[in-house]
């Protein structure tokens, strides 16, 4: 598997001013919006904003897997709401990794 880094996902507290400064600071531009937040393709990856009021949101680097037998068989999965699977496990030092699958997304 080559490992590309899809998203960065990082909490905020306030979704509308955050994505406002990172849409006029780094020319983000926003490509999905849920309640509780929003992803932003910038120039070269996606950044993901997550409300910190969202009980489950965790900060995470998100590493895209191709196929969907790359995703690893140990950690927590989720079936999120946009159709796409992801599997997390955290790193040696307790950092959050999320490997996504898109599907046919």
């Amino acid at each position: 598997m080559n490992s590309v880094v899809d998203h960065v996902a990082i909490l905020v507290e306030d979704l509308e001013v955050s994505s406002e400064w990172y849409i006029t600071t780094l020319g983000g531009i926003i490509t999905h919006k849920q309640e509780n937040y929003i992803r932003l393709k910038l120039n070269n990856t996606d950044l993901t904003l997550l409300n910190s009021d969202f009980i489950t949101s965790k900060p995470h680097i998100g590493i895209l897997c191709e196929n969907i037998e790359d995703l690893p068989e140990n950690g927590h999965k989720v079936m999120h709401r946009d159709g796409t699977i992801g599997v997390y496990i955290k790193d040696p030092a307790g950092n959050n990794i999320e490997f996504i699958y898109y599907g046919a997304i």
